[in-house]
């Protein structure tokens, strides 16, 4: 057996020369995930130091409205007209998603043809639409309705539009990477037959990742009815616009009553998507798939979408105005000093975000699958349903009242509805790891921490600490969305220049959070693969 380092990797090959800094670097132990872990830690002092560690975070006056919002858990609001309101949200809700999520597959589709090497090679095409895709999908769901919202007003595309844009590009770019993974040899076999390139992918690469493609197109949907919800708080409708509303009421018996809809809603979403992803019945899936198909013609007839609202007169006329306004894009009134400063903290919020998500997370997906009564598993995957169901402004806009304005509360708001999603991913991962470690150190007497920590830790540490990178990219994006509550960052600086209506400074505003995703997408990539 070849032997390893200390980290669990391949030794590298000696060479003949070495020089004295890559030397000591071997003779301390420098390894890439050393560096990673150094780079962490820096990271997060920074972040709390950026932040502010003091007595004036905590407001003190807000936490009787704080207790009252969870009191009201045991009394939700049960009156048979709010059950109507609650239902016609949940399936506006519904609606959005089926057609936003519809929509991105076929944007996805399109996009993958352009983004895919099989078909555009690695020419001028290829770099081309490469280029355009990122910039969808730099940019959250709710600064396109934002945007959109100038244009079609509070028309229920907006929701649908928003959804589709940058769920489309993201879409667009693990197709084509699907289809560049996929063996290449039945392709090649075919194009040596004298096949074109669209028989020979139909026929030599679609059957082998139609699956994968299945897989990901459920999960997407189960992404879109979080979106779904989230939209709603910028007034376009369904859930989220109702628990906005309720929340600036301060009637908590409704707000409990929407939630419980929003976890039905996400957690059936979630287990059609991972029945689908895990089934190996054809006739389930196909059973599934027509069930959406179904849904598709019902979303449009309750929506009340009407695709000519797009090519309207009026609409044309607005666009033109509004792209007037828009460019070119200019600074904010106080210029680069504001720019930078909010950018800074929008850094800072996601790694602080990242963190306590991250190990929140990881604590309840091991809390959930140990020893003990079912009833703690249950409760805890609950508990971890309900984070990531209600939307991350939301609970920026409940951390408000105990904390003042600033970074913490878009901290602790996207925290916690980052904890649902990390533990949720945690625990399937730790699931399915291998037990034979930790079997073995159980057979030799080892205690429970020490099967953790020298059993099941090594052997998913790489794909944890992957999740947790890849959330870090999907942060950075949101923390746009809780800036709407003045939770600080562009995010807050964007909604600022919309209240002035200075929409110039608001693309001015989204460049640097396109450039501030290309620069994390790119460390998070490097750190990724430091892990392998």
């Amino acid at each position: 057996m070849a032997s390893t380092t200390n980290d669990g990797l391949p030794p590298q090959p000696s060479v003949p020369l070495v020089t004295a800094t890559s030397s000591q670097a071997a003779q301390l132990g420098w390894t890439s995930r050393r560096r990673l872990a150094v780079a962490t830690t820096a990271a997060l002092i920074w972040g709390f130091t950026r932040a502010g560690v003091d007595n004036q975070i905590l407001n003190v006056g807000g936490w009787s409205s704080f207790s009252r919002f969870w009191r009201a858990l045991v009394n939700p609001e049960l009156a048979g007209d709010f059950l109507r309101l609650t239902w016609d949200a949940t399936v506006t809700t519904l609606s959005f998603a089926v057609l936003g999520s519809v929509l991105s597959l076929l944007l996805g589709a399109i996009g993958a043809v352009g983004l895919s090497e099989l078909f555009a090679g690695r020419g001028m095409l290829w770099r081309s639409v490469r280029a355009l895709l990122v910039i969808p999908r730099a940019i959250h769901e709710i600064l396109w309705a934002l945007l959109l919202v100038q244009v079609l007003g509070f028309d229920p595309l907006v929701a649908v539009l928003a959804i589709a844009i940058p769920f489309g590009a993201v879409t667009a770019k693990v197709f084509a990477e699907t289809f560049d993974e996929a063996d290449r040899a039945p392709f090649l076999a075919l194009r040596a037959s004298g096949a074109n390139r669209v028989q020979a992918f139909a026929y030599g690469v679609l059957p082998s990742v139609r699956g994968d493609l299945v897989s990901y197109a459920f999960y997407r949907f189960e992404c879109a009815i979080r979106s779904a919800a989230v939209l709603g708080v910028i007034g376009v409708g369904g859930l989220g616009f109702q628990l906005d509303l309720s929340f600036e009421t301060l009637r908590y018996g409704e707000i409990w009553t929407l939630i419980a809809a929003l976890m039905l809603l996400s957690g059936g979403a979630e287990a059609m998507s991972t029945r689908v992803r895990s089934s190996r019945s054809r006739l389930a899936t196909k059973a599934t798939i027509g069930l959406l198909l179904v849904l598709i013609p019902l979303s449009v007839n309750w929506s009340g979408i009407d695709p000519r609202s797009l090519w309207s007169a009026r609409t044309v006329s607005l666009a033109r105005s509004f792209g007037n306004r828009i460019f070119p894009p200019r600074l904010g009134p106080d210029g680069w000093g504001e720019l930078v400063s909010a950018s800074i903290d929008t850094i800072a919020m996601s790694v602080l975000a990242t963190a306590l998500a991250a190990t929140m997370g990881l604590a309840l997906a091991l809390l959930s699958r140990g020893s003990g009564s079912s009833l703690r598993s249950f409760l805890i995957r609950l508990c971890l349903l309900l984070t990531r169901a209600v939307p991350a402004p939301i609970w920026a806009f409940l951390f408000v009242l105990i904390l003042f304005p600033g970074i913490w509360p878009g901290v602790v708001g996207l925290a916690v509805y980052n904890i649902g999603v990390l533990g949720r991913l945690f625990a399937e991962t730790i699931d399915e790891a291998d037990d034979r470690p930790t079997a073995a150190l159980a057979a030799i007497g080892a205690t429970p921490t020490q099967r953790f920590f020298y059993g099941l830790l090594p052997t998913t540490a790489p794909r944890l600490l992957a999740l947790s990178l890849y959330r870090w990219e999907v942060i950075v994006r949101e923390t746009v969305v809780v800036g709407v509550v003045g939770a600080g960052g562009l995010g807050q600086l964007i909604n600022e220049h919309l209240a002035a209506r200075d929409f110039a400074a608001v693309l001015g505003a989204l460049g640097a959070m396109v450039v501030i995703a290309l620069c994390l997408d790119a460390l998070s990539a490097t750190a990724r693969t430091a892990l392998r």
